[in-house]
């Protein structure tokens, strides 16, 4: 029984992490079709200096590893294939970060003018934007493990509360 609840868990911190990725995709697609090429060339300079490529591959390991977590608790009699099949997984989709980069810079280039987009990319080539854009690896993984730990407290809090209230109901789970 506590496998299914971990794995439950472990799933919706996943999704959490694919949808906080995915949000920008339906914008971005829509503002692809029609961006400015002045502007859609200096959003794509702005994702080089910030190093996004950089984020997404730190990213893509942790869904990964989270899944395979969940998968493993789901079916632990299995966890050798299970880690077989994640072990390829990584690599495979860090390869369509491009596809998630081009549609971010179309969303960039519908938002800002190239002349802002400019000025962003200035500051990040400044020291303290430099810095910055150094630290961004550690801040996301650290934020996600923030945000993980975060998830387990209130999805436990929420099952403590749901139990007790279908208890306190006659409904015994």
């Amino acid at each position: 029984m506590r496998h299914k609840e971990g794995f439950g868990a472990r799933l919706l911190l996943a999704s959490m992490f694919v949808a906080i990725l995915s949000v920008t995709l339906p914008a971005a697609s829509f503002a692809e079709k029609g961006a400015d090429p002045a502007r859609l060339a200096a959003a794509k300079e702005l994702l080089v200096v910030v190093g996004s490529a950089k984020q997404f591959d730190v990213v893509v390991p942790l869904i990964t590893q989270q899944l395979e977590n969940a998968f493993v608790s789901l079916k632990p009699d299995h966890a050798a294939e299970i880690k077989d099949v994640f072990r390829a997984i990584p690599e495979k989709f860090s390869q369509r970060k491009q596809e998630l980069l081009d549609q971010i810079a179309a969303l960039y280039a519908d938002k800002l003018t190239a002349d802002e987009i400019n000025e962003i990319i200035r500051f990040y080539k400044t020291p303290i934007g430099a810095k910055f854009i150094q630290l961004q690896p550690e801040l996301v993984q650290q934020s996600m493990q923030l945000g993980q730990a975060w998830g387990r407290k209130i999805g436990q809090e929420i099952e403590q509360d749901v139990r007790k209230q279908l208890k306190d109901r006659g409904v015994p789970i």
